[in-house]
């Protein structure tokens, strides 16, 4: 493929074509109409996969077909189809996000209810890092956290600014102690900032921080993220998540406050 193809496929797949439905859409839009074979020949994709994706493609509206003397040929629809295609995509988000509550409640009730509800679970890798993070969206009460870095310091600006976003669509309070006496602007999510995020300093003469630790409800979890190989621990237990929900007040209450210089996130003592 040329590289202003290999620009547009790109471009079309995060719209929920695979690498080869793009590249059988694009070639189908370039050069008109084609049988299955001259596909699978221009192509290199095995015949056999070549219905299969038409199939797919066909689903998603963005193949039509027309009977000839010498059988079928396919050709790519409108390019305004993808636009409907995102619409329905959205659609069934919005479907998904409506009975996802029910759901959970469902699979939850499922669970074996044992009287010792004590978990440890480990993550590795950037994903692993990720699920821990998110999972901190799902806080009742006060999201402590002893914090090295910014998350958006160490995971990618858009996950971040979501996991933001989810904190300010769920009310949850944060209360962050760091051995930074200032730091710069890290967040387009002002409203976080100025009702909900809350920062203390604490010198690491007193308690040098070189492990992030998040606390909230029952849950007591800690990572690190400088050294080549990224894990973490969740550990769930009430009485330790109680244990250091106390130690890391008493620790809030001594350390100095900061104020915020922005709406962005700005900070300094």
């Amino acid at each position: 493929m040329s590289e202003k193809s290999d620009n547009l496929l790109n471009l079309i797949k995060p719209y929920g074509l695979s690498e080869d439905e793009g590249r059988i859409y694009l070639y189908l839009l370039q050069n008109g109409f084609s049988t299955a074979l001259a596909l699978s020949r221009n192509l290199n994709i095995a015949r056999t996969k070549i219905y299969r994706l038409l199939d797919s493609l066909k689903v998603k509206q963005l193949i039509e077909i027309r009977i000839q003397e010498r059988g079928m040929q396919f050709g790519a629809t409108h390019p305004s189809k993808i636009e409907q295609l995102l619409n329905f995509e959205q659609q069934q988000l919005v479907a998904l996000q409506k009975n996802l509550p029910d759901l959970v409640a469902q699979l939850t009730s499922l669970l074996p209810q044992a009287k010792n509800q004590s978990k440890v679970l480990y993550y590795e890798g950037i994903e692993g890092l990720k699920q821990v993070t998110y999972n901190i969206t799902k806080t009742k009460d006060v999201l402590r956290v002893f914090e090295v870095e910014h998350m958006s310091d160490f995971l990618p600006a858009d996950f971040s600014e979501n996991v933001r976003w989810k904190l300010l669509e769920n009310k949850i309070t944060t209360h962050d102690l760091t051995n930074k006496k200032f730091f710069p602007d890290f967040t387009q999510v002002s409203e976080f900032i100025k009702n909900y995020s809350h920062f203390r300093y604490i010198d690491p003469k007193e308690l040098c921080m070189s492990f992030e630790a998040l606390i909230y409800n029952d849950v007591y979890a800690t990572y690190a993220y400088k050294d080549e190989q990224i894990f973490c621990v969740e550990i769930y237990n009430e009485q330790l998540a109680q244990m250091q929900k106390q130690m890391f007040d008493f620790i809030w209450n001594k350390a100095q406050v900061m104020h915020f210089t922005s709406e962005k996130g700005a900070a300094s003592i």
